[in-house]
This record gives structure tokens, C-alpha cells and sequence, in this order.
């Protein structure tokens, strides 16, 4: 498996998932809110502990990768969320992930995160990216847009799957037109290292 790395926008830090993070996100999680539209209840600090030490480890499938990030206002600032890419890379195809708590939520994080991972998996090889959102989950879909994702008729356990090939001329102005070195890539750090939500 190829190792999550440390990636940086211009508001976030992404920071590869460790268990650790556990204690500061059971916070960032604990809004009943954020779980209307993917079911489900805010985790205790122990289940979300259990659930990083699974994310951390990894699939245990050779041709499937796990990469999950905690995204971060600046380096010191706090955590507000998180996303997950779960790659195929034989397929050369990711699924997409995002979650932000509610008290940061409306601020553009999402998006920025978002785009920062799919420039990163893109210029890493990734030819198809796609993303589950609920049919009235507004603010996901402005995300999934903003990405230069589209809807499908296709809906997976009632959500309707977005989809971007980025063989097209839209992820090319995506990722910084040229489909395969997103001009704002950042510079990564080598760090040991879903779908939706693993």
C-alpha cells in the first residue's frame, strides 16, 4: 500500500489519520446533526478509537488502498473534519469521501479539502473518482460540483453516485488543466500510514 501523505491547501492542513486523532475528533463528531443524512450516531472516544485503529491499519485487500486524512485549519489550528479516499489502483479509480462538524460547516472547508485530495489523487494516477451523496444532501452536492463530479442515475444504499473521469476536459480545469500535475499540488511529506465510511 502506498503511504498516506501530509497535504496542504490554502486554509488546511491535511494530516494522515493516526488512532490519536481519536481524542480530538469525538468532538468535531458529536453533533447528532451531521449523521441526518448517512445514518448512524455520534461515536463514543472509544468506538471512534477502534474505528481508527481498523481506518489505520488498513483493508487487508492488496488491490484496494485506504487513505484517510484529518483536515486541519492551519498547522496548529483545530481539526474540523475529515476525508477518505478508498483507491483501486489497478483500476486507477478512488472513491471520495467528506465529512466536516458542524461548527465549521459553510466556510468553504469541505470543498478546499476535497479538491486538494483529488488533485493529489490524479496526479498519483487516478482515472475515474467518484463520490455517494444523499439526494437532499445539498451542501455535499455543491461539493461533489464544485469538484467537477456529476450525478449518475446509479443510487448505492439510496445515494445517488457522482462521477468524474478525469480523462475529460472539466477534471483538467479541476486539477489545473493538465490532467495529470494539478498546478497547485502541494509538496508532500512521506508519513506511515474508505469507502464512504469504513
Amino acid at each position: 500500500m502506498s503511504p498516506t501523505v501530509r497535504l496542504r491547501g490554502d486554509r488546511v492542513v491535511l494530516e494522515p489519520l493516526r488512532v490519536q486523532h481519536a481524542a480530538e475528533m469525538v468532538d468535531v463528531l458529536s453533533d447528532a446533526a451531521l449523521y441526518r443524512y448517512t445514518g448512524g450516531s455520534p461515536p463514543s472516544a472509544a468506538e471512534l478509537e477502534a474505528r481508527y485503529v481498523r481506518q489505520v491499519a488498513g483493508s487487508g485487500d492488496p488491490s484496494e488502498e485506504w487513505h484517510s486524512w484529518v483536515v486541519r485549519v492551519g498547522d496548529d489550528g483545530p481539526a474540523t473534519g475529515y476525508i477518505q479516499a478508498t483507491v483501486a489502483p489497478e483500476q486507477a479509480t478512488a472513491e471520495l469521501a467528506w465529512v466536516v462538524g458542524t461548527a465549521w460547516q459553510g466556510r468553504g472547508l469541505a470543498r478546499e479539502a476535497a479538491a486538494v485530495v483529488l488533485a493529489h489523487l490524479v496526479a498519483s494516477g487516478v482515472r475515474r473518482v467518484v463520490a455517494h451523496v444523499h439526494p437532499h444532501h445539498v451542501a455535499s452536492q455543491r461539493v461533489a460540483s464544485s469538484l467537477g463530479l456529476e450525478p449518475t442515475s446509479v443510487l448505492v444504499d439510496g445515494e445517488v453516485e457522482w462521477v468524474l473521469t478525469p480523462g475529460a476536459d472539466r477534471l483538467r480545469e479541476r486539477t489545473g488543466g493538465t490532467g495529470s500535475v494539478p498546478a497547485h499540488t502541494p509538496a508532500v511529506e512521506q508519513l506511515p500510514g474508505q469507502r464512504r465510511e469504513r
